[in-house]
């Protein structure tokens, strides 16, 4: 569906000022007449001077029209499920760079990747987006706006986005006492009883502390999706192996060992089949209601702008002939 609207209707108002031109030419025709009439000249016919009134009042016409900033807005139709939200939370650690090769997917690509398949295969549940390292801040609310999801993805994770609250020389910038914030916080909305939590993570953290499972124990489904794989290495430029990093194999079971402390579960990346069925169960089945949503606005006032150039070229073709 589509749908025109106007962002400052007010501004139409400025259509008035046709009255002045159009005034002005009225009365040079009136003294023209007399002119004519003493000389005894004959009057051009109506086809000569009504395109010049037609100019002169599109001219501020279409003007108007543009500074009123029209606009067309796209709006479908949406199914979204209001007792059930997720979150994907992506660890963007300097380690998430790391790939099996110098021209290879690094980890932070292919959790991005993962996450945009697994919203699509539940298409009904909001999903937001949040960045982690020793802390967590929102990208995107949650919304069942794929292309608004997919684009925030590729687009505003990076890594390093946020960048740790403090230097973290020698040592580990992730931790898993981030997601504390992001259950507190309200980036859930109230009044959603299933909350699903997925966080895309290299296992490659400092300790977990006691409060994490205080935190999401009842409050919020937890999966971790372990995006790692062995032999590893950062890449720089010109395919140069960064000598500070090495791929820690105990990731795995620190990662497992998480999950049985939030009473969640702990998968790789290579089981995306279990992943949705288990995110599925997570926030279960219920009635979706349907709502109108607005997605492309496509602003017409540069046109109308454009358009407003033909009358004026005309009156100063005229003008000139």
């Amino acid at each position: 569906m589509l749908a025109l609207t106007f962002l400052t209707p007010a501004a139409s108002a400025f259509v008035l000022a046709a009255v002045v031109p159009v005034a002005a030419f009225l009365l040079v025709e009136r003294r023209a007449r007399v002119v004519r009439a003493l000389l005894r000249v004959h009057a051009p016919g109506r086809r000569a001077w009504l395109p010049v009134v037609i100019a002169l009042v599109l001219l501020p016409t279409l003007v108007a029209v543009a500074a009123a900033q029209p606009v067309v807005v796209r709006q479908e139709k949406v199914t979204e499920r209001a007792d059930a939200q997720a979150f994907v939370l992506f660890d963007t650690s300097l380690s998430m760079r790391a790939a099996t090769g110098p021209h290879s997917l690094s980890r932070l690509q292919r959790a991005k990747q993962l996450a945009m398949r697994l919203q699509q295969r539940l298409p009904d549940v909001p999903f937001g987006v949040a960045s982690m390292t020793d802390r967590s801040l929102p990208n995107l609310m949650p919304t069942v706006d794929r292309t608004l999801f997919d684009r925030t993805v590729e687009q505003s994770v990076g890594v390093d986005r946020p960048p740790p609250s403090q230097p973290h020389p020698g040592a580990r910038a992730t931790t898993f006492d981030a997601i504390v914030p992001l259950v507190e916080s309200h980036f859930y909305s109230q009044g959603v009883q299933r909350r699903l939590l997925v966080v895309f993570t290299d296992g490659e953290s400092t300790a977990v502390s006691p409060l994490l499972k205080l935190t999401l124990q009842r409050r919020v489904s937890p999966i971790f999706v372990h995006v790692w794989q062995p032999n590893e290495r950062i890449y720089k430029r010109g395919g140069r192996i960064d000598p500070r990093y090495v791929a820690d194999p105990v990731s795995t079971n620190a990662l497992q060992n998480l999950a049985t402390i939030t009473d969640g579960r702990a998968l790789s990346e290579d089981q995306f089949g279990t992943l949705a069925r288990v995110s599925r169960d997570a926030v279960g089945q219920a009635q979706a209601h349907t709502l109108v949503a607005a997605y492309a606005r496509v602003a017409l006032a540069p046109w109308f702008i454009l358009a407003a150039a033909v009358p004026l070229a005309f009156l100063l073709w005229r003008r000139n002939a």
